[in-house]
């Protein structure tokens, strides 16, 4: 499973064209194989070439093997993934940042990796989830953010159900319209199927005709 989130800096048409340019490009790069270093190598380039210097996005980029649970990802200035494992216990999987792509400096990215576990969950999110501030400028927060999903998890929501209640959460503390870009990208990983059914099963034997 190929993961990515994207924000671009700015709040107009020019970080929109932005940003799609590079979720176009990330998904050519992917679809040609390309490691996830190189990637974003890659996607940097295309960046620079429409936009010189003017602009900048930063981007977490991640690979998921759903048959064994590895997660392998890159940081390109942007916040950390979440883990959080068993329902309750959250983990910040803080990986050597490099520079936002289309910043064009000389930092090389640094692949890294985390074993989940069956019922983690992955948490991708911009930064207008946790800095929506209320009326008295106290913000969402990344603990606000993290005890919702966990409270959710606890009571039984889906996560498409979890997910849908954070950003009316959000809305409601940021009063009903939000300054930044607010998105959330949260993935479940159940493991390895432990069902043998699954295995294609012999034909029946047709019983012999009689004679």
């Amino acid at each position: 499973m190929h993961l990515g989130i994207f924000d671009a800096m700015g709040h107009n048409s020019h970080a929109g064209l932005a940003a799609n340019l590079v979720v176009a490009a990330c998904r050519n790069q992917r679809r040609q194989g390309t490691d996830l270093v190189a990637l974003g190598e890659r996607v940097e380039e295309i960046l620079l070439e429409h936009f010189a210097h003017e602009t900048f996005v930063t981007s977490t980029l991640a690979e998921l093997n759903t048959a064994t649970g590895l997660l392998t990802w890159i940081n390109r200035g942007h916040h950390p993934p979440v883990l959080i494992r068993a329902g309750r216990w959250t983990t910040v999987l803080h990986c050597p940042p490099a520079h936002p792509l289309g910043a064009g400096l000389e930092t090389t990215a640094t692949l890294c990796r985390e074993q989940l576990e069956p019922g983690d969950r992955i948490l991708l999110y911009t930064d207008g989830i946790t800095e929506a501030r209320d009326k008295q400028g106290q913000e969402f927060g990344l603990t606000r953010f993290t005890d919702f999903i966990i409270r959710h998890h606890a009571d039984g929501f889906p996560v498409p159900e979890t997910l849908r209640r954070l950003m009316r959460a959000v809305l409601h503390h940021h009063d009903g319209r939000l300054n930044d870009d607010a998105t959330v990208v949260c993935v479940e990983w159940h493991g390895p199927s432990r069902n043998t059914q699954l295995s294609a099963a012999p034909p029946p034997v047709p019983p012999p005709g009689r004679s």
